[in-house]
């Protein structure tokens, strides 16, 4: 008899890795706040240092949804930047804005609370962008934008794709899978790898190799910033639900910064732990 109820057994804990569900499982009116932490250490050209550590607070809302996906709005609802770089410091603190630099002041005011919509597909959780919208032109661009994608993507898009993780049909501890995705300027490949499956919670570790061109606007100077980033990385997330709880990284970047017609060799080490709930 032993010899029957072990592979049962052992066939009921496989199946429980095999039953996650197909699509993302979420309800109208749904609300997720996103606590994201991230500190960077960075040494540019000409032995000039940057290092910031800053606290976002994002919260989202489930507005509706459709038999191919939901959409989500995000606003930023705080922000708090501590950053040095060129020897000048530059802070900003959206709950406590006396004091507050007036440059970064002019870049947070404005993305403080203004809900955007995203949508996103309720089989992977990535966002579909609109090809109907019309891009703004770069000088209407938000500076915020190129200051906070020089270490992570911080675009609604990101924030509210990061907040779903699907695992593919069929996996099990150990297995791996893959995908690319290319952007204007940027090419990223990912890694993942079924760590383990406990209950509803899977582990999930990731690797990352992206490679992009930001540009930079700071203090009236433009920088141009060739990198190579090597994350690595780990998801919690419900197999039920397609929900992350935690994603946490730790990246290495190695590239180049143009200043005056000229490349110099930049290196830097950030690290992210987001939170949803």
């Amino acid at each position: 008899m032993k010899k029957i109820y072990i592979p049962f057994i052992c066939l009921l804990i496989t199946g429980s890795v095999f039953a996650q569900s197909a699509k993302i499982k979420l309800s109208n009116g749904q609300k997720i706040m996103v606590v994201n932490t991230t500190e960077v250490q960075a040494s540019l050209a000409m032995g000039m240092e940057l290092s910031s550590n800053s606290v976002t607070t994002n919260a989202l809302e489930v507005k509706n949804s459709t038999e191919k996906g939901y959409t989500i709005s995000n606003a930023l609802t705080k922000i708090k930047v501590n950053m040095n770089m060129m020897g000048q410091p530059n802070n900003y603190d959206s709950e406590n804005k006396e004091g507050n630099n007036a440059e970064m002041a002019k870049i947070f005011d404005e993305r403080l609370n203004k809900p955007v919509d995203i949508v996103i597909d309720n089989t992977t959780g990535i966002a579909l962008t609109d090809k109907k919208k019309v891009k703004k032109d770069d000088t209407e661009a938000n500076p915020a934008d190129d200051l906070l994608a020089m270490f992570s993507d911080n675009s609604d898009d990101a924030i509210v794709s990061g907040a779903f993780e699907m695992i593919p049909q069929g996996k099990s501890a150990g297995n791996s899978w893959s995908d690319t995705t290319n952007a204007k300027d940027m090419k990223t490949i990912r890694t993942y790898t079924l760590k383990s499956v406990t209950g509803n919670e899977a582990v999930i570790q990731i690797n990352t190799v992206t490679k992009a061109v930001n540009k930079l606007n700071f203090q009236e100077m433009e920088f141009e910033i060739k990198s190579e980033t090597k994350t690595t990385g780990e998801i919690i997330t419900d197999i039920n639900t397609g929900l992350v709880s935690k994603r946490t990284t730790v990246s290495d970047i190695t590239g180049s910064i143009q200043m005056m017609g000229q490349d110099m060799p930049i290196t830097a080490k950030s690290s992210s732990t987001n939170i949803y709930k």
